[in-house]
């Protein structure tokens, strides 16, 4: 009798010690940023939202998504509306935002006539929109939505601003300098200007404005940004902005969010190597997600701490680390 008392009360030290690494376990995830991602080749519009936007709910698993990004390519630029319902028939429309592109890329292709990431876990997302008025107002657009997203940017310990819209080059350095102004020369920012100069907030397609989608949680982010025309230098600069954006984070990694120009995309097209720029990021990526898209414009880092830049003919790259 005693002999089976002590066992039982050892047997009840083990489940309430096994509930509690459990639970351990459980918080530690919460705490993580969660992503899933999908990417379509479909030349049928809904079809195209639908099929990327369901691999990104699959992917993100038992996370409820927080934002979902969309990317669509300028051959479906006259069916958005039908993307954008097809992205709609999966996640609540409120949270999807995105814009167009001279294509989309993934890990899965980088030719993607749409692609979704869906981002969860235990992350906040603050977004901030403005209309700009020409490219005399494109500090001033940045200025308010620095001072939309200021509150929030105070949070962390991780914070990274995904950045678009009607910003082509060279205005997509003055927007960064509006929002730098306001958050911080080194406040990190990522993004690219939209093909076309439309984007999608909350399920529906504006025009003349910007968006900043901010994400503030318990990571980490790495940036690289290069620049090389040369036939061998498009694929060796992927290469290195993404060595620079991961480091030595590799296994830790949960996305790297890409920005890349199109006109890179248009010379390595014309040298026959296009295919290798993408085999080129998912070297240094090994088994993380990428998503981004071709744009006319990117944002981003030379190197982690570096000033915000708004260039053109570069690559832009930004690894999320969970910590």
């Amino acid at each position: 009798m005693k002999r089976c008392r002590i066992g039982g009360r050892r047997l009840l030290v083990g489940i309430v010690c096994a509930a509690l690494m459990l639970l351990a376990a459980g918080v530690a995830h919460a705490k993580a940023i969660a992503v899933g991602n999908g990417l379509s080749t479909s030349s049928d519009a809904k079809v195209a939202g639908t099929e990327a936007a369901r691999k990104a709910k699959e992917a993100l698993g038992d996370n409820k998504a927080k934002a979902v990004l969309v990317f669509n390519s300028g051959a479906l630029a006259k069916g958005y509306e039908q993307v954008l319902e097809g992205v709609a028939s999966v996640f609540d429309a409120a949270v999807i935002h995105g814009c167009g592109a001279y294509a989309a890329l993934t890990q899965d292709g980088n030719e993607g006539s749409a692609a979704v990431l869906a981002i969860g876990g235990d992350v906040e997302v603050t977004t901030a929109v403005a209309e700009t008025a020409g490219k005399d107002d494109d500090e001033a657009c940045g200025k308010r939505i620095g001072e939309a997203l200021k509150d929030a940017a105070a949070k962390g310990p991780g914070k990274v601003l995904i950045l678009f819209g009607d910003c082509h080059v060279p205005r997509d350095d003055q927007l960064v300098k509006g929002v730098c102004s306001v958050l911080g020369e080194t406040f990190p920012v990522v993004g690219a200007a939209a093909f076309g100069g439309d984007i999608y907030v909350s399920g529906k397609k504006v025009k003349k404005s910007n968006l900043g989608l901010l994400l503030t949680g318990n990571f980490t982010c790495g940036f690289g940004m290069k620049k090389d025309m040369t036939p061998e230098g498009l694929i060796t600069s992927a290469r290195d902005a993404f060595k620079d954006a991961i480091g030595d984070k590799k296994d830790k990694v949960a996305c790297v969010l890409v920005f890349d120009c199109g006109g890179r995309r248009g010379a390595m097209q014309k040298n026959n190597n296009f295919p290798q720029e993408l085999e080129a990021m998912k070297e240094v990526a090994g088994s993380a997600p990428i998503f981004g898209f071709y744009g006319s414009g990117e944002i981003g880092h030379p190197t982690s701490g570096a000033p915000s830049q708004g260039v053109g003919y570069h690559i832009s790259a930004c690894a999320i680390a969970i910590e």
